[in-house]
């Protein structure tokens, strides 16, 4: 045979060889995709249905015992305890990690403030509506299936949806007559609180928890720059008013 044709036949053997290792290579890494996209689909697949194994749905309500802190307010006047509510849908996860759970609630509530004029013993409360997002972990103890106890701990966030005008209500309780409203007495926008407290788990759907509400800033905070009459003298000690909330909580909850 012919020295040509001999390397003709070895350039033709060289580029099906190359062919081929290309193809090889071109089917390898197209399988290592498809079995990289495989892993990863039934890795999200697998802790998507451990998060939906602990993420739990459900629903809340329960009373507030609030009795705000004032200061500014005449050595006359006192605060009361008043009594409001809280109900709204939650949703906690079971971590899996030594019982801690991490529960979100999104709540309306209505709470106030009741003052009392001890010099003619009129009282006027002062309500707000608002919004209210606590967050909190609890750690479960994991005693019984059908009973268990729980701490919790975490802040709270309160926003605004509706208030009484303080100082249209505190006119009421003023020893002479006021002659016209006093001013709204600045209204915080939103709250932020600290919930520490605990409660009872029955039947792993059933929870009755108690908890206090630390306030970590002002519900309420008016400065009045000089702008006092003789009405309001009768009411206020100084010229800075500020309030803070602080309550307890008793609340029922089930998980569905």
């Amino acid at each position: 045979m012919p020295a040509s044709m001999d390397g003709k036949s070895s350039m033709i053997h060289t580029t099906f060889f190359v062919r081929d290792v290309f193809l090889v290579n071109q089917i390898n890494y197209w399988l290592m995709k498809k079995m990289v996209i495989m892993c990863m689909a039934l890795a999200l697949l697998f802790s998507s249905e451990c998060v939906a194994q602990g993420l739990h749905f459900g629903v809340k309500g329960g009373v507030l015992g609030n009795k705000a802190s004032v200061s500014g307010m005449d050595s006359q006047i006192k605060e009361r305890n008043y009594t409001g509510f809280q109900i709204g849908p939650m949703v906690q996860y079971q971590t899996g990690f030594y019982g801690f759970v991490l529960d979100f609630s999104l709540l309306y509530a209505q709470r106030g403030v009741k003052l009392t004029n001890n010099a003619n013993h009129r009282s006027a409360s002062i309500k707000t509506q608002s919004i209210d997002i606590p967050i909190e972990v609890k750690w479960e103890m994991g005693l019984t299936e059908n009973f268990d106890l729980f701490l919790g701990l975490g802040p709270s966030f309160s926003f605004l949806i509706d208030k009484d005008n303080w100082g249209r209500e505190l006119t009421h309780i003023a020893v002479d007559i006021v002659d016209k409203n006093l001013p709204s007495m600045g209204w915080r926008s939103a709250e932020v609180g600290l919930n520490l407290g605990g409660g009872v788990k029955l039947f792993r759907h059933l929870m009755l928890s108690c908890y206090y509400n630390i306030a970590l800033t002002q519900s309420a905070k008016y400065n009045f720059s000089g702008n006092k009459h003789d009405a309001v003298d009768q009411l206020f000690d100084g010229n800075v008013f500020e309030s803070k909330n602080k309550y307890w909580q008793l609340s029922l909850a089930y998980i569905f």
